[in-house]
């Protein structure tokens, strides 16, 4: 990936620095499942992935990266 493209300061529509990203509400929700959450995108350029559950915890490993700023975030839950 070229990141010399990559936007480093946010847009007026976005307003997500790096510190803050995933923001709740402007980048991705999060659904609250009985058994796991999950997260749905609501902005066009971010992805969201996660992990099968793993170890003797079964924790899961959710990314979330931004494909405008170049913004990436492990979550485990």
């Amino acid at each position: 990936m070229n990141t010399d493209m990559i936007e480093k300061i946010p847009c007026k529509d976005c307003g997500v620095d790096e510190e803050m990203f995933p923001c709740m509400g402007k980048c991705c929700r999060k659904n609250d499942a009985l058994f796991m959450a999950s997260y749905e995108k609501t902005c066009p350029h971010c992805d969201i992935s996660s992990s099968l559950p793993y170890g003797a915890s079964l924790k899961m490993v959710t990314i979330f990266e931004c494909s405008r700023f170049g913004y990436g975030k492990k979550v485990t839950e």
